[in-house]
């Protein structure tokens, strides 16, 4: 997936300042504002015009998990336009498909995602106190490739790979990413920051994802 941060010129509308709490929670719909007990309201908003990406849906197709960790959905977001000021050009996102938590850890090069995995593998392992049951990736050389094998082996968890061009048996990947990157957008259109903080932006992004309700955490 290759990612550009830069800013669109196009101004539709004026932002509304009626509503200050869908900017600081990253331009979030009206049905998450309304669940939160905030302020909602349909004046058009400038921001959400220019930095969503427009998509159809996603639907996915994975099995039912009963507990933490049982699977892992991962999936990796780069080359990115500009290089972020740290000098990172990807990021990986990790996805618990149990409680939807997402993580972002970012990349220089795609060849450091089996390190960067094991590093959050050791660290969801020891707050959870399981183990990893399976992971699900796509079928890049990032993840098909002889550390993922050996690693998979050694931790005895199963990676599964979708078919080729089927991003729905990853969606939970793809849909997080587009979410992130959605919000990511936003604040650096309201921040007027220059576009190599698109790091900083997809962190705290992913930290908003997290922490405001969705239909797949039934709004808690």
């Amino acid at each position: 997936m290759v990612v550009s941060f830069d800013q669109p010129t196009i101004h539709l509308t004026k932002n509304n300042p009626n509503t200050p709490w869908h900017s600081r929670l990253g331009h979030p719909s009206n049905q998450v504002l309304k669940s939160l007990g905030l302020k909602t309201n349909n004046y058009p908003c400038n921001t959400c015009a220019r930095g969503k990406m427009t998509a159809f849906p996603i639907k996915g197709h994975f099995v039912e998990v009963l507990k933490p960790l049982e699977c892992l959905h991962l999936h990796v977001v780069g080359p990115i336009s500009p290089p972020s000021k740290s000098g990172h050009r990807s990021f990986l996102t990790i996805v618990n498909q149990y409680t939807s938590f997402k993580r972002t850890r970012f990349l220089k090069n795609k060849a450091d995602v089996c390190e960067e995995f094991v590093s959050q593998k050791i660290l969801m392992e020891n707050i959870q106190d399981r183990k990893i049951k399976r992971i699900l990736t796509d079928g890049g050389g990032e993840f098909v490739n002889h550390q993922f094998k050996t690693l998979a082996a050694k931790s005895s968890f199963i990676h599964s790979v979708s078919p080729p061009y089927t991003p729905e048996h990853n969606s939970f990947a793809e849909r997080a990413n587009k979410t992130i990157l959605d919000k990511a957008r936003c604040l650096l259109l309201i921040s007027n920051l220059p576009s190599f903080y698109w790091e900083e932006a997809v962190n705290t992004a992913t930290h908003l994802v997290n922490i405001i309700p969705t239909p797949s955490t039934n709004n808690q």
